[in-house]
């Protein structure tokens, strides 16, 4: 039994085990990019930097937050 374990254990092992297939996947993806002209690490160095501006969520929460209250209570005292 624990002959058969080992076994199963070292093929899961070998078939979890992608750090060659990872770094040929990494190459490979390099190699596409750079046949057809992407640069991307000068695109990304180009890209903006900082926060987004964005809708204040505190407001939408708490009266979704009231809401969420308002529908318990109901359920409680039917």
């Amino acid at each position: 039994m624990d002959m058969t374990t080992e076994m199963m254990s070292d093929a899961i092992d070998d078939a979890i085990d992608s750090d060659e297939a990872e770094e040929e996947t990494d190459e490979l993806t390099s190699q596409v990019l750079d046949e057809i002209g992407v640069d991307v690490s000068s695109q990304l160095s180009a890209a903006p930097r900082g926060k987004i501006a964005g809708k204040n969520r505190e407001g939408a929460s708490s009266s979704g937050t009231d809401e969420l209250e308002k529908r318990l209570a109901a359920l409680r005292n039917p």
